[in-house]
């Protein structure tokens, strides 16, 4: 899934504003995913048992400072051969990982856990990362992954800087989002030039927000500066590579 999932990107710092956001420079953290396929009639149960069994590990975690950030989620744009459930954790270095991963190896296993199809996990680096103190339920988390040309990152940064920065500050300051982070791959899974963006927003009237934002912001500019804008953009990602994921938070919490 999350190779296939952001929409905006980050960059390297966090920053303080007055509005609460949390901002200081950050060190280097780390997004661990672990997605699955289950049969569509087991989603909404397997569903349920994460949020039985992982979520209290997760959220004890968090409070101990393991975890800085946690989230379950349940795919609702579904593919053929998509997944269906995941979640992910922050956490801001590998001893933090195999705490984490040392507690949910003790967990359990159940009969409808073990019903899964296929099981991946990914390991990204987090390159930006800007958020709030939020928790809560049945929201969404929305994914976009764009593949790079080689050598373009830097690029390709500059151009999201840009054009796209300032509307994810801008979503995060009104409370339309949580959080979003840019990220790449830490253990090289995938091709090292995907890029992804991952945001979560709280509600799903947030989401259309969004979505109207962008297509004011689109519809106020010049024909000739959209142009240019995509034009720039072109030379800088794998024609055809962008992809969209979307499902809903039955859970998530940031520090």
């Amino acid at each position: 899934m999350l190779a296939r999932i952001l929409l905006g990107v980050l960059g390297t710092a966090l920053f303080v504003t007055p509005s609460g956001i949390s901002q200081q420079a950050s060190p280097r953290t780390f997004r661990f995913v672990s997605e699955w396929k289950v049969p569509p009639q087991n989603a909404a149960a397997y569903s349920a048992d994460l949020d039985k069994t992982v979520r209290p590990t997760l959220e004890s975690l968090l409070q101990e400072g393991a975890v800085l950030a946690y989230g379950l989620y349940v795919t609702t744009v579904n593919e053929d051969e998509g997944i269906t459930n995941g979640f992910w954790f922050e956490i801001p270095s590998f001893v933090a990982m195999e705490k984490v991963q040392d507690k949910l190896a003790k967990l359990m296993p159940s009969t409808i856990v073990n019903s899964a199809i296929r099981h991946h996990d990914y390991l990204f680096r987090v390159i930006l990362r800007n958020s709030r103190s939020a928790r809560g339920s049945n929201g969404y988390f929305y994914v976009n992954s764009t593949l790079l040309q080689p050598g373009k990152r830097d690029q390709w940064r500059e151009w999201w800087h840009k054009y796209q920065k300032p509307m994810y500050d801008q979503f995060l300051a009104e409370g339309l989002i949580t959080s979003y982070e840019l990220d790449s791959g830490e253990i090289h899974t995938m091709d090292p030039n995907w890029i992804y963006l991952a945001y979560v927003i709280p509600t799903a009237e947030a989401l259309d927000k969004i979505n109207n934002e962008f297509r004011i912001r689109v519809e106020k500019r010049s024909t000739e500066e959209n142009q240019a804008i995509n034009s720039a953009l072109e030379v800088l990602v794998v024609a055809g590579s962008h992809r969209d994921y979307l499902a809903r938070t039955t859970n998530y919490a940031t520090k």
